[in-house]
């Protein structure tokens, strides 16, 4: 089993820290958003819950994070509130933590 990054240790995770993993990961593999949301999700309902979420990072950063660090990505994300990351929030949330990069 893959053992946990610095990044998910509790003192020094942030969800721009994930996002910045999860952001450099799909730029160096040539993958698109899209394309990685169709790798996370396991069901192919168009949502990520919470098991998906976390083996789709784990698979793509390679950082191992906990039960409630994937409950607070799923909350900052889910604008819906269904407790669940649709494509478009997934998007939205990509756009909002580049737009933070550039500042």
């Amino acid at each position: 089993m893959p053992q946990p990054s610095t990044m998910t240790d509790s003192d020094e995770w942030d969800i721009q820290s994930s996002m910045k993993a999860f952001i450099l990961a799909i730029e160096e593999k040539g993958m698109s958003i899209d394309d990685a949301f169709g790798q996370f999700d396991g069901d192919d309902n168009g949502t990520l819950d919470g098991p998906e979420l976390y083996r789709g990072l784990m698979d793509l950063t390679g950082d191992v994070l906990s039960p409630g660090q994937i409950s607070a990505i799923i909350k900052a994300f889910d604008n819906n509130e269904d407790h669940r990351i649709d494509l478009e929030e997934l998007k939205a949330a990509v756009e909002y933590h580049q737009t933070l990069e550039e500042e």
